[in-house]
């Protein structure tokens, strides 16, 4: 994990931009670096080919993920999402080889609310 280059998003609304400080505040110290590309889809696109190894976010609508997802997990990645997912109503999108490493760090602050 040391090695892997990470890339997430941010809201534009305070409270939840505290909520992504917090974890990105566990992440970046694990991770070689973070990325914010702004486009959840090219980022889910960047694990894809390899760009990237990981991709997540706590809070995101389906449709900014939906294809940028399926690409992913069609070039191999393991995606995380939705309902009775440590990432219910965001994503994870990662090499197999990181997931549960990412999914251990990131999971255990998941926000438990509706969108």
């Amino acid at each position: 994990m040391a090695t892997a280059l990470v890339s997430t998003g941010f809201s534009y609304l305070p409270d939840r931009r505290a909520e992504q400080a917090d974890h990105l505040s566990r992440v970046l110290p694990a991770v070689r670096d973070i990325r914010r590309g702004g486009s959840a889809a090219l980022d889910l696109c960047s694990v894809a080919d390899g760009t990237a190894d990981a991709y997540y976010e706590h809070v995101i609508q389906s449709w900014d993920i939906a294809a940028g997802a399926l690409i992913a997990h069609e070039a191999g990645a393991m995606v995380l999402s939705g309902p009775g997912s440590p990432f219910p109503h965001g994503i994870l999108a990662a090499a197999p080889s990181l997931a549960a490493a990412l999914v251990e760090l990131l999971a255990p602050s998941t926000p438990r609310r509706s969108v």
